[in-house]
């Protein structure tokens, strides 16, 4: 019954780990008129598909946290302004969205919300991590793993390996035929 819990332990860290790497890789996609959505401490890709500049509004989550942002396809970089006072207080940059296609990128700060304010459709890709935070994300649920690998493999007497050598299961070596 031990050994069981433990192969069940190791099996739901590979799927949690699996997941994490999952949702720290793949972008979400958001799509419509006068939406808001989180972007987080990652970048978002955004298409305008209308004639004329959308106003865009970018804000702190909750938790009043200053932010900046940047964006070569734009030509800004800017750092948020500090909205309001005690708990309502919130920090915000806003700017014009030509039609077309440009990406942005939280420099600094986190938990970022954007919000487009008008009833000209958006498409948007949002990678809600940075990429450094990915990138340990990924390596700590690769070593998790890989450390749930090797112990199911101990659990169960690395008894894979012996097909892997050559041998039976039972430690002898299989005969190998010889023609001539």
């Amino acid at each position: 019954m031990k050994r069981m819990i433990q192969m069940v332990i190791a099996v739901l860290v590979i799927l949690g780990a699996g997941y994490w790497i999952y949702t720290a890789v793949a972008p979400i996609r958001y799509s419509g008129s006068n939406i808001m959505f989180p972007i987080g401490s990652g970048h978002v890709v955004i298409k305008n598909l209308g004639d004329e500049p959308m106003p865009i509004e970018m804000r702190s989550g909750e938790r009043a946290r200053s932010f900046r942002i940047a964006s070569a396809d734009l030509g800004i970089a800017q750092s948020a302004k500090r909205e309001g006072t005690g708990r309502a207080a919130y920090y915000t940059t806003s700017f014009d969205l030509p039609p077309g296609q440009a990406r942005i990128d939280v420099v600094s700060g986190g938990d970022v919300r954007l919000i487009a304010r008008g009833d000209t459709r958006i498409e948007a890709s949002v990678k809600p991590m940075a990429a450094s935070t990915v990138r340990w994300a990924v390596i700590l649920s690769s070593a998790a793993i890989v450390w749930a690998l090797y112990s199911i493999s101990r659990l169960t007497e690395h008894r894979w390996l012996s097909a892997l050598r050559g041998k039976a299961a039972g430690g002898a070596l299989q005969p190998k035929q010889t023609t001539g």
